[in-house]
């Protein structure tokens, strides 16, 4: 059975999957399959942006919580969010002809900032406060994009954009007030020690999902480059809904990654490991089946005559996705008890995978070879990664013999 903080987890992730839905149908209806292919690509170097940031503003701060000052955390996080923003975007913004560089700069650093914080009180166990800080993100960049559009009426990408900047602007400024309400903000001492340990597992954290976004979004840019950005609009919009299932694992992986960072029984977190994957394999299939019993004429009438084809696609990704859905558990496990390497190389298999079918099919089968290969590289990763999930057990049980 859930446990009370997974399913408290769960349901506010749903509410952020409902609310980041509504954007997507919001966006594909003003703007079209283009436009949405365009915000997709847009968003999709954000979040490579964002990676880079997250070597000082992510997972390395909860797992840090427990070892090193807040106040020294966070001004850390502040460096690296203002620093790898602005590089990222100069270096992205080409690709727009400097066109999208101020949205891509402030997106993407207020993006981190608010994952900075969220991710303190992860690693504080306070899983209130994660949850309702991940929350207000998606729902205040709704409201803003409701306001946009059909109140100032400005329907254009750049519309899109100023609602990412309004809403994550706002959800920062809570933030920030939540953690100087429980404690307050003061300069920290500078520890290059410390800085050293942050930098480090970020690094090595941050470089393992730099590698799985390439394997997960690598396909964009190749459907940009040779199918267009029509094309590049529909299958964003299979993604979005094939890949929500990953809300129950990631929801479950945060729970099971808080648990882990706090707790000196290896053994025991393995087991309970388990049971959250097993428990996510379960629910998301079920949740997979909807969408799939879901008739077309529904996609159609949500997302347009051009979407028609969404859902045969959700279908071809279904074994990648629960595989991914499953192994999300066994990564963050390793994540948690600091065995990056197994990550990366988990990731590089996924990555090598693409690299060699995708060129070779989307020329092929177009976007349905895109979904071969994403199963392929999401099956062969996640097989990896279970390998040495067991291989992890058979360790543990001598250790805990022995301290018998």
């Amino acid at each position: 059975m859930l446990s009370k903080n997974a399913i408290i987890t769960i349901g506010s992730k749903f509410i952020i999957l409902f609310a980041n839905f509504l954007t997507v149908v919001i966006t594909t209806q003003i703007l079209g399959s283009e436009g949405r292919g365009e915000t997709a690509l847009i968003i999709a170097n954000i979040s490579l942006i964002t990676i880079l940031n997250s070597i000082l503003c992510g997972s390395t701060i909860a797992f840090h919580t427990p070892k090193q000052p807040r106040d020294f955390l966070l001004a850390a996080s502040l460096a690296g969010a203002i620093a790898f923003s602005l590089l990222g975007s100069l270096g992205f913004s080409l690709l727009f002809s400097f066109r999208y560089f101020q949205p891509l700069f402030a997106i993407s650093m207020l993006i981190s900032l608010t994952n900075s914080i969220s991710m303190y009180w992860l690693g504080k166990n306070d899983l209130y406060r994660y949850n309702l800080l991940t929350l207000i993100n998606p729902l205040l960049i709704l409201i803003f994009l409701a306001f946009i559009f059909f109140v100032l009426r400005i329907r254009t990408i750049e519309g899109c954009l100023y609602a990412y900047v309004w809403g994550l602007g706002t959800a920062l400024i809570i933030g920030i007030a939540g953690l100087a309400g429980k404690q307050k903000i003061q300069m920290p001492r500078f520890d290059l020690s410390g800085f050293k340990e942050i930098v480090i597992y970020g690094f090595n954290n941050e470089l393992n999902y730099f590698i799985q976004f390439l394997n997960y979004r690598l396909a964009y840019f190749f459907i940009a480059r040779f199918l267009g950005m029509g094309q590049l609009g529909v299958f964003s919009i299979v993604v979005s809904i094939s890949e929500a299932v990953w809300v129950i694992s990631k929801s479950m992986s945060a729970v099971n990654y808080s648990n882990v960072i706090n707790s000196n029984d290896r053994l025991s977190s393995h087991r309970a490991t388990v049971v959250f994957s097993r428990q996510s394999f379960w629910i998301s299939l079920l949740f997979l089946g909807f969408g799939i019993l879901m008739p077309k004429s529904v996609y159609v009438f949500v997302f347009g005559a051009e979407f028609g084809n969404v859902k045969i696609f959700i279908l071809y990704l279904i074994p990648g996705v629960i595989a991914i859905a499953v192994s999300n558990l066994y990564g963050h496990y390793f994540s948690a008890i600091g065995k990056l390497e197994i990550l990366r190389n988990k990731s590089l298999i996924g990555l090598g995978v693409t690299l060699v079918l995708l060129p070779w099919v989307i020329s092929k089968y177009q976007l349905t070879g895109v979904c071969i290969t994403l199963n392929f590289s999401y099956i062969l990763s996640a097989l990896y990664l279970y390998y040495r999930f067991i291989m992890e057990k058979k360790s543990l049980i001598p250790e805990q013999s022995d301290s018998e």
